[in-house]
């Protein structure tokens, strides 16, 4: 009968042991976390002024976006390639025409960009301009 209630009380002792490290683990795990409500995604304001408009727009977009995301979540537009190999062939249902030697030139803060709108990585206050232009 003794050794049954060691036995029980080593019992008892093993799992209140357990529980102790399992509850400490997730209250540190809860400590460790970020708080949701604390999540803000951080963004941008940047201007887009697509061919046709008259003035540039003003837009928020996450930080680390590009023109060509900016684009596509702002416009209706048509893209061969993906991502950073991405070139613009229509905009608002404005196709440049290849036979005409036409293309679709992206403008940042009144320059023609040196590299691809999927490339460009957007920055606070950006104006990006859309135009057709020929080469």
């Amino acid at each position: 009968m003794e050794k049954t209630k060691r036995s029980c009380c080593k019992f008892s002792t093993f799992v209140l042991i357990v529980l102790a490290i399992v509850a400490g683990y997730f209250f540190y795990q809860s400590k460790s976390l970020p708080n949701k409500k604390s999540v803000v995604q951080e963004t941008v304001t940047v201007y887009l002024k697509v061919l046709g408009q008259k003035n540039f727009n003003k837009q928020e977009i996450a930080k680390g976006k590009t023109a060509l995301d900016l684009t596509k979540e702002k416009e209706d537009i048509v893209t061969k390639g993906d991502g950073v190999n991405a070139y613009v062939i229509g905009i608002n249902g404005i196709e440049a025409k290849s036979a005409d030697k036409e293309y679709w030139a992206f403008y940042v803060n009144g320059k023609l960009a040196t590299v691809g709108a999927g490339s460009y990585k957007l920055k606070s206050g950006d104006k990006i301009e859309w135009k057709i232009e020929k080469y």
